[in-house]
């Protein structure tokens, strides 16, 4: 298989994760509006959220895609987004001064900025993790005919099912031991 194609590959089993960025991006260009910023400044504000987000979810995605992060797990996909989510903020950040004061600049204390970002990126994870999952359980399973990435990644959440459902009937046999050794 040629780079190209597997780049065309990786770029499609990664679509899911652009949702993602993309419908926060709409979200805070809607909520930018509603606050009663002028349409060019939403549009700005949402797509200065979007881009920073589809790029690191990509990127994360990526990883789960070449096997570098394990699918469906949450510690790895925290420590990533509490480097990318900081970051993609301190880009919406920037591009929102630029849009109001016609200079993009940074924001009061970035350090404090990007720490405080930090520590709300855990939900950020969460929720990255639960959409990504969700559009991607009904992407992946199409595409893993003639995309490794999403066989493989597909292959991971049959095998973490099954070993989830494993563990379920032996927790439940062992009540049952429990209860008759009890009766």
């Amino acid at each position: 298989m040629n780079t190209e194609t597997k780049i065309h590959q990786l770029a499609e089993f990664t679509l899911p994760a652009s949702v993602v960025g993309i419908a926060a991006g709409i979200i805070a260009g809607l909520l930018g509006g509603f606050a009663g910023q002028p349409l060019g400044w939403a549009v700005v504000t949402g797509l200065g959220l979007a881009v920073p987000l589809v790029v690191f979810g990509i990127g994360y995605s990526a990883l789960v895609g070449l096997g570098k992060a394990p699918a469906g797990v949450f510690a790895p996909a925290a420590a990533y987004w509490a480097i990318g989510f900081p970051l993609a903020l301190m880009g919406h950040a920037i591009t929102t001064e630029w849009v109001v004061t016609g200079t993009p600049g940074l924001p009061e204390a970035p350090l404090q900025f990007l720490a405080f970002r930090a520590l709300l990126s855990m939900g950020f994870a969460i929720g990255f993790l639960w959409m990504h999952e969700q559009v991607g359980r009904h992407w992946w399973p199409r595409i893993m005919e003639h995309n490794p990435y999403a066989r493989h990644t597909v292959e991971q959440y049959v095998h973490l099912a099954e070993s989830m459902e494993a563990r379920k009937q032996a927790a439940a046999r062992a009540r049952k031991k429990r209860k008759a050794r009890t009766a």
